[in-house]
């Protein structure tokens, strides 16, 4: 794996990510800076650390929607032939699709800039104590947050801790479980220093339950019901994010359900323009599917607030409109929200109904679906039918975002049979995305996944 060092450290102080041609390339000797330079002091510092989560606002958040498009959430109404939207359409990738490239070069962009901060803070020039733990402790949060990503998009990624040059260049990939254990420490670590109050102003900086929350995601990942249970249940029982919202203002900048969000300047999300219609009357680029949309109960307060309808050539198209500003102006600004409390009331209901608490599993639930003017589940609900109702209310609750509908098919275990019905041109090979074709030029350590 290969790392230009000085576009990084100059991404850095300057957010131009978008410029950077190769994210892995080794610069010649003439072109590498001193990173005592970068990270003289708190102002550059944090600087440095405001860019990473710049990258993630912008860079990752736009390859983010892609996934909807892979799994069933959404089917793209204009994607061209032969193009990069038509691959993620059939769920057929190519080594060398430029989309899954940039997805790669962005997460592996903000790990190698948290490890540049990491190892900065160890012995900090110019920074206070203080200072130089919230930062770090900032850097691993995002380094966690890229590699839950890589983990769930590839199975098997390069797990890269430090900034030596060789070390990376020639990195093989790390066992699936390792880079979890990797997540879960740095959380740990994130979640013992960062405070609980925010830094700056709305809810834009990884705080404690933040750390908090990505950790509940890992540990369900990992299928440690215990670790998931108590991690969500710390945060939900804080209060701190509670009652839940209306559905039409979840996803409002300061929104009380918001456990991290992603700034912007002008109060939209970045893909903002390529994801929502133009007009009322035109075709909208991104349509929900007819499955995902028949999931949704007739009377789910969501649909109506998350679902919108346009009517071009008397036809009906349904696309998802959790977001609904694509222009600068509104009195109700948005940001990009990663954690939110919902997503934990869904995983503590998932890790209780594993570990036998059906009740409470089933509560959790309820409260999901009262904020959606649903009716109560039953409190005789099996195991299993508990469970099952988990699947449906993750389908409706958190419909396009950040690709959950994806990673909830994969770690269930049922990507393959459910794919397979609305895609014909399904493998099975396809649950992992392709390995970027120029990463394993560069690094021939790298080992491609199956089917590609």
């Amino acid at each position: 794996m290969k790392i230009n060092y000085l576009t990084v450290f100059l991404i850095l102080l300057l957010t131009w990510m978008s410029s950077c041609k190769k994210a892995v390339e080794i610069p010649d000797s003439k072109n590498q800076i001193d990173a005592k330079a970068v990270f003289s002091d708190s102002t550059l510092s944090t600087a440095a650390l405001l860019s990473v989560y710049s990258l993630f606002a912008t860079n990752i958040h736009n390859g983010s929607k892609f996934l909807s498009l892979y799994c069933d959430d959404c089917i793209h109404t204009a994607p061209g032939t032969g193009t990069s939207l038509l691959q993620f359409n059939q769920s057929v990738l190519s080594t060398n699709n430029p989309d899954n490239a940039a997805l790669w070069a962005a997460l592996y962009s903000a790990i190698y800039q948290s490890n540049a901060l990491i190892a900065a803070m160890e012995s900090p020039i110019g920074v206070s104590k203080g200072a130089a733990e919230q930062i770090s402790a900032e850097a691993r949060f995002l380094r966690a947050f890229a590699y839950l990503y890589l983990v769930q998009l590839y199975d098997h990624v390069p797990l890269i801790l430090t900034t030596e040059v060789e070390i990376n260049r020639t990195a093989g990939q790390a066992n699936r479980d390792e880079v979890i254990e990797q997540v879960i420490s740095d959380l740990s670590l994130a979640k013992a220093i960062l405070p609980v109050t925010y830094i700056g102003n709305g809810k834009v900086r990884a705080n404690k339950w933040a750390a908090v929350a990505l950790l509940s995601r890992a540990f369900l990942l990992k299928e440690d019901w215990i670790g998931a249970e108590t991690e969500s249940d710390q945060i939900i029982s804080s209060g701190n994010y509670l009652p839940l919202p209306k559905p039409e203002d979840v996803f409002l900048a300061g929104s009380i359900e918001a456990v991290l969000q992603f700034w912007n300047q002008n109060g939209f999300i970045s893909d903002a323009t390529a994801v929502l219609p133009s007009s009322v009357s035109v075709v909208p680029p991104y349509v929900v599917r007819p499955e995902t949309l028949a999931s949704f109960e007739n009377n789910d307060g969501r649909k109506s607030k998350w679902i919108g309808t346009n009517i071009n050539a008397s036809l009906a198209y349904n696309y998802p409109a959790k977001y609904r500003n694509r222009a600068t102006g509104s009195t109700r600004p948005e940001y990009s929200t990663a954690l939110r409390i919902s997503e934990q009331f869904l995983i503590r209901a998932e890790a209780r109904a594993h570990l036998n608490k059906g009740l409470e599993a089933i509560a959790d639930l309820n409260i999901i679906r009262a904020r959606a003017s649903l009716s109560p589940l039953p409190s005789t609900l099996s195991t299993q039918e508990t469970l099952a109702a988990v699947a449906r209310e993750r389908r409706t609750e958190l419909l396009g975002e950040w690709g959950h509908r994806f990673f909830d098919l994969k770690r269930w275990g049922i990507i393959n049979t459910v794919m397979a019905l609305i895609k014909p041109g399904w493998r099975s090979t396809a649950r992992a995305f392709p390995i970027p074709l120029n990463e394993t030029i560069y690094n021939t350590n790298l080992i491609q996944n199956e089917g590609y």
